[in-house]
């Protein structure tokens, strides 16, 4: 008995409709991702743990800015941010001194900055357990605005609540 050898089927397997159909699933993806709202990015410096110093103690404005090596406690502006009712910025505290809202934050950081006689070129933003991520960013961005790059961060504990 003699078998047949069978011939070989070849299987045409069209390749263009494959193609097509990767190139639409790849456009597809494309024209509908939706990338996250722009994540913040900003250089962070972080400082090592130190008391802050109230500003009424500092120098004399002459002696400070001709020593370049002040301490980090005294060139670092403290900045305290407490939670509200739903997370919100309830309180603020620059320095030393209470800020009503973000716009008084601005302005304040603002004079703070524009003042030769202060060394500050850092801050150390206290915060809230309970504050939202994004009041926190509002914050930070006004920083970011001003100029103020070397930013550290700390969770604010019940001694700062003297503030």
């Amino acid at each position: 008995m003699r078998q047949r050898k069978k011939a070989a089927e070849n299987v045409d397997v069209p390749i263009t409709p494959m193609l097509d159909m990767a190139f639409q699933l790849l456009t597809f993806f494309i024209l509908t991702y939706h990338p996250m709202p722009s994540e913040v990015q900003f250089v962070m410096n972080l400082m090592p743990a130190a008391p802050a110093v109230p500003m009424s103690k500092t120098e004399a404005p002459a002696q400070q800015q001709d020593n370049p090596n002040l301490p980090a406690a005294l060139k670092t502006l403290p900045t305290l941010l407490k939670a509200g009712e739903g997370g919100t910025i309830a309180r603020i505290v620059l320095g030393e001194n209470e800020v009503a809202g973000l716009d008084g934050l601005r302005r304040e950081l603002k004079t703070y900055l524009d003042d030769p006689t202060l060394p500050f070129d850092q801050a150390l933003i206290k915060v809230d357990p309970g504050l939202k991520y994004s009041e926190l960013v509002r914050v930070i961005d006004i920083f970011s605005e001003l100029k103020m790059t070397k930013i550290s961060f700390a969770e604010a504990t019940a001694a700062d609540e003297g503030g």
